[in-house]
């Protein structure tokens, strides 16, 4: 089986643009992945244009694609050209796995789990009062979640002032009075804060119990950020912005985090992230992917993360409905808090091919000010 066609389809979705790579195979098999990443799609079409005449006519054999990717550039991975390998990786599984009609996860050796936690985000934006968070997250648990992620400290950093910080407790208090103990609520930090401050925030937001402190400082600090999970009690989640291998490993063997949060979208796709869950397990800390991406990458994530013994929990987002509803025939399975992989060849999902033109790209933009970002469409 060799590669006969490579395409790329944009997907206009509130803030950013899916990125949809689609190979068809000299059978007929059409597999899609996804690269999306926020602001820079247009480069990632043309860093997948770039790799096509080095795949044309090529034999599906991922693991000799993915080894000609990290060993023939001179310039490797980089956020560009990771997440155009990422996206293609992901479309050579799913044509696999529908020509020999079985699951992807099944081909990776099958279920360590069956079901995995999902945790909503998308549901508030970062400037809203208290009330107007609390109001969102109960909104958002009566639809079934049983955890929640949100960014309270309105665009603080690399240190917090008194009224910021105070402000960022009583949007955690309020969610955490009105939902109730039972709900897992995840703390955002976007990697905005320097060692000190990230300390200070973690010891002063313990009381309402996170299940994590996600990027309390920038990810490429790796000293600080065990820095800071030697001195919180509160877990600490990192991971979504790194995108190698070695990478990942140094920020396990260093123990800066108890929870890790690879994207398949950036770091080479679903062996990669596999292989990142082993190196993980081994050092006793779960897995969380990154997934502020579309249905293509959240069918890839599951796809992976359903083959780990330490599977935690996957990030689910709630914007942009419409569109993701109409890219996949059929909708995923999430009942109560869980979503469910199905028994269906490939990552599990039909495209709606009429869906690929239906939502033709846009410039986006995100502007941060008075201290929150706000959503200012198209960019002429």
């Amino acid at each position: 089986m060799k590669i006969k066609e490579i395409k790329t389809y944009f997907a206009a979705a509130v803030w950013r643009n899916f990125v949809i790579v689609e190979v068809t195979t000299d059978e007929g098999i059409k597999g899609y992945g996804e690269g999306t990443l926020g602001d820079f799609e247009k480069t990632i079409e043309a860093a997948v244009n770039d790799l096509k005449p080095f795949l044309i006519n090529r034999d599906i054999e991922i693991n000799e694609i993915t080894n000609f990717f990290l060993r023939n550039f001179f310039w490797r991975n980089g956020p560009i050209l990771s997440t155009a390998q990422s996206a293609i990786e992901q479309a050579l599984w799913d044509a696999v796995g529908k020509t020999v009609r079985q699951p992807v996860y099944r081909l990776l050796g099958g279920k360590a789990v069956n079901r995995v936690k999902v945790y909503a985000n998308g549901f508030i934006s970062g400037g809203a009062k208290p009330e107007e968070f609390a109001s969102a997250a109960v909104k958002t648990v009566e639809k079934g979640y049983k955890a929640l992620k949100f960014d309270p400290f309105g665009g603080a950093g690399p240190n917090i002032t008194r009224a910021d910080l105070d402000m960022a407790k009583q949007r955690i208090g309020a969610i955490r009075d009105a939902v109730g103990s039972d709900i897992d609520l995840m703390i955002e930090a976007h990697g905005r804060f320097n060692t000190r401050t990230a300390i200070k925030i973690a010891k002063e937001i313990e009381r309402y119990d996170p299940f994590w402190l996600e990027e309390p400082v920038p990810e490429e600090d790796i000293v600080s950020m065990s820095e800071v999970r030697k001195a919180s009690g509160v877990p600490i989640a990192a991971g979504e912005r790194i995108i190698s291998r070695n990478r990942f490993w140094e920020l396990l063997s260093q123990r800066a985090v108890d929870i890790i949060q690879p994207d398949v979208c950036h770091m080479g796709g679903i062996m990669p992230l596999v292989e990142v869950g082993a190196m993980a397990n081994v050092n006793y800390v779960t897995v969380a992917p990154h997934n502020p991406n579309g249905p293509i990458a959240t069918a890839a994530s599951l796809n992976a993360l359903v083959t780990m013994p330490n599977a935690l929990i996957l990030e689910f987002w709630l914007d942009a409905e419409t569109v993701r509803h109409d890219l996949i025939k059929e909708y995923f399975d999430v009942r109560d808090g869980y979503i469910y992989p199905r028994d269906k060849p490939g990552l599990g999902i039909e495209i709606n091919e009429e869906a690929l033109t239906k939502y033709p790209y846009k410039k986006m933009h995100l502007e941060y000010f008075s201290n929150e970002y706000k959503y200012h469409g198209d960019i002429k």
